[in-house]
């Protein structure tokens, strides 16, 4: 029946619903005695796992008190769909509603004592107000949060929670007075959801009762605003508060690992290399003497990082090899190990580590970029095949992967061409195209094919293209574009092309040599022998360095 929500009693889990239209029904009556004690006989009546109107008996174990509320202890069995279902007593009254189950134990269900019905029924409901109580209400409203899928969306559950979880923080802020061990259970409470709100209660601790744990809150709240700050001011003060705090904490309590690791890396947020660096060697120390394996990692992480910074490349590679023996490498290390090096243009080495990133990843990102590397490699043409095909695999149907996809079909069109592959090659520099229209260079390879396939029509067509998207500024186009025009014996298209090509690349003797033979084709004997005399300038060892010799000596005379 359509119903409409009257009010709620978030902490109980009650909500009062109200029927547009008439019930013909009589109503449960609702007892209005104390909580059955324990022992009495209760009955249950509820729809669990969708069976409807199922009935079980049973007796209240005891009267609880969990996270704040006060509950009844029943062993009538409760599943899920059992939830707001009546517990009824031997007078047919309701004692309570139906409302969770331990699922660490067994037969251990839980029911919402009679009195909150008739609290909810008497009026809005206002949970307990003191810090201990409201802190229990975040734990519980939290636990329901996270159990929905984050969205970001303002008017989702999960917003609606996240909303609710900050006011309670702020509540609970506001009337722990100067209890400082509530104040430090608000700020540890806060730490997960609002910084703000776990500084301001740690800083109240730390001037009441210095205690490490305390400084150790400041530390953790102020260091994602130092990493991810809104502005270099706030990046500036919450690094500056947040070595303070460890600092502080540190000289209170034995270091342990994770301290020496944090200050580590907000020192090395600061450009500090050398004393974030002698710091994650302390961690590194301290680590060694216990097993975890995420402080372990980062640790690492950090030496490796430190020591490039530094310039210290041999010491960064020392401790990349120990970090890989460790066994503790993952997929993002390879990653960034490839990005330092795909940095310093040794092409073939990044490839091996966006490679190794991609089979032990999810990313199918890796395998473009490993394409893109041995692409760029000299002589790695089947590892360019191989991981650019992987690529285009791994990549399809992926959120803006359009380019990077084009890109592996490029390479796969370029490698093609080059093995006489034309065909083939054709059809990837065409797949290229689709995905990437505004690229001039998949069109070039699209040339390459056509010219290839003798198809000189449709080459002089995409070289066209390709010269116009770029602007005209690569010699490799116009080169393919005269080729074209010089097998169709169009000798003045051939001229013009080439002798473009030549100007853009002042050292290419191909190009020139191509003009000289077209002028001599179109009888232009003298201007021909200038562009002989031009080939030898610029390669004064060409392999036809005798014949082109002879050429300009017949064409002079």
């Amino acid at each position: 029946m359509p119903a409409s929500v009257e009010r709620i009693d978030e902490f109980n889990d009650l909500a009062l619903l109200r029927c547009s239209g008439e019930l013909a029904v009589n109503p449960l009556r609702i007892s209005k005695g104390d909580a059955p004690s324990p022992g009495t006989t209760i009955y249950s009546i509820s729809n669990p796992a969708g069976l409807e109107r199922s009935m079980s008996t049973g007796v209240v174990s005891a009267i609880r008190e969990l996270s704040g509320r006060k509950l009844l202890q029943i062993t009538a069995p409760i599943s899920p769909g059992s939830s707001g279902g009546p517990i009824l007593n031997s007078s047919g009254e309701v004692v309570g509603v139906a409302v969770a189950i331990l699922q660490e134990g067994q037969n251990l269900n839980f029911a919402v004592p009679a009195e909150q019905l008739r609290k909810l029924l008497a009026g809005p409901v206002e949970g307990p107000m003191d810090a201990k109580s409201l802190l229990q209400r975040v734990k519980a409203i939290r636990d329901k949060r996270d159990q929905l899928p984050y969205s970001g969306e303002e008017e989702s559950d999960w917003q609606k929670y996240d909303r609710e979880i900050d006011g309670l923080l702020q509540a609970a802020l506001e009337s722990a007075g100067n209890d400082h061990q509530t104040l430090l259970g608000i700020s540890q409470q806060a730490l997960s959801e609002n910084n703000t709100i776990a500084i301001t209660a740690a800083e109240r601790v730390v001037q009441m009762k210095p205690v490490a744990e305390a400084h150790l809150v400041i530390a953790e709240a102020s260091k994602s605003s130092c990493f991810f700050p809104k502005d270099a001011d706030e990046e500036r003060e919450s690094c500056k508060r947040a070595e303070k705090a460890l600092r502080a904490a540190m000289q209170m309590t034995r270091p342990t690992a994770r301290m020496y690791r944090d200050l580590a890396l907000v020192v090395e947020n600061q450009d500090r290399q050398l004393e974030a660096e002698s710091n994650f060697r302390r961690a590194l120390e301290v680590s060694s003497k216990i097993k975890d394996e995420t402080v372990h990692r980062t640790i690492l992480r950090g030496l490796i990082r430190t020591a490039f910074a530094s310039g210290k490349t041999q010491e960064g590679e020392a401790w990349f090899k120990a970090f890989h023996d460790s066994g503790l490498v993952e997929s993002y290390d390879w990653e960034q190990r490839a990005d330092r090096l795909f940095n310093d243009r040794n092409y073939f080495e990044p490839g091996k580590c966006y490679q190794q990133a991609a089979a032990s990843g999810t990313s199918w990102r890796l395998w473009c970029s490993a394409a893109l590397s041995y692409w760029l490699s000299p002589s790695q043409e089947d590892l360019a095949l191989f991981t650019a095909r992987k690529c285009v695999g791994e990549a399809s149907g992926q959120g803006n992967s359009e380019r990077s996809i084009a890109l592996a079909h490029r390479i796969i069109a370029q490698t093609l061409n080059g093995r006489g592959v034309y065909q083939e090659a054709l059809s990837h520099a065409n797949e290229a195209i689709a995905l990437d229209p505004t690229e001039s260079w998949h069109y070039q390879e699209k040339a390459e094919a056509l010219f290839g396939l003798r198809r000189f029509h449709e080459a002089i067509n995409a070289s066209n293209l390709a010269i116009k998207l770029s602007d005209g500024k690569y010699a490799a186009m116009h080169f393919t574009l005269g080729s074209a025009y010089f097998s169709m014996e169009n000798w003045e298209f051939a001229r013009q092309s080439y002798e473009k090509a030549a100007t853009l690349m002042p050292t290419d003797s191909a190009a020139a040599y191509n003009v000289a033979l077209c002028l001599a084709r179109l009888g232009y004997y003298r201007d021909a022998a200038n562009w002989f005399e031009e080939v030898l300038r610029r390669d004064p060892k060409h392999e036809n360095r005798a014949d082109i010799l002879e050429r300009i000596r017949k064409l002079r005379y």
